[in-house]
């Protein structure tokens, strides 16, 4: 699907980390984690260009409607949905006495804007180079949870 968009009025490149860094949960459940994704999509739409997923991390670059700066509250939603959706986790009405708290989650959401078409080609890059530079793989495609599968069957456009 093309960015429906401006190109570039509302780019962000996005990190998000587990609390233990030993966790491998993300490759462990990533059909939870693409389910998460999708109700957020579908909630507040946003384009995502790029992602990848290792066992404690991920990174992404997305687009958000015009004039929409909540990404971090896009990101919360996501976190949420991930974490009433895993198996075995407690019931819904217990992780609502606390809807900030996201144990599994590191508090910060790392944002950078980006500018220009050139940024933003050298941010995917970046995020799918990652499992390479974190010694997983030795060439970016052997990564399994990796949007670069996609934009090598579809051209540029992940979605």
């Amino acid at each position: 699907m093309p960015n429906p968009y401006p190109a570039f009025d509302n780019t962000w490149g996005f990190s998000a980390y587990l609390r233990d860094p030993r966790s491998r949960l993300l490759v462990e459940q990533p059909d939870v984690l693409r389910r998460a994704f999708r109700i957020a999509r579908h909630t507040r739409p946003f384009v995502l260009h790029a992602i990848v997923v290792l066992p404690s991390q991920l990174h992404g670059v997305w687009t958000l409607p015009p004039g929409d700066e909540e990404g971090e509250s896009r990101w919360r939603q996501i976190q949420a949905v991930f974490d009433r959706q895993l198996p075995g986790q407690p019931p819904r009405a217990l992780l609502r006495r606390d809807r900030c708290a996201r144990p599994l989650w590191q508090a910060d959401f790392p944002q950078q804007r980006i500018v220009d078409a050139a940024a933003l080609q050298q941010q995917i890059a970046w995020v799918h180079n990652c499992p390479v530079q974190q010694g997983h793989v030795r060439e970016p495609a052997q990564w399994p949870y990796s949007s670069i599968h996609r934009r090598r069957r579809h051209g540029a456009g992940v979605e």
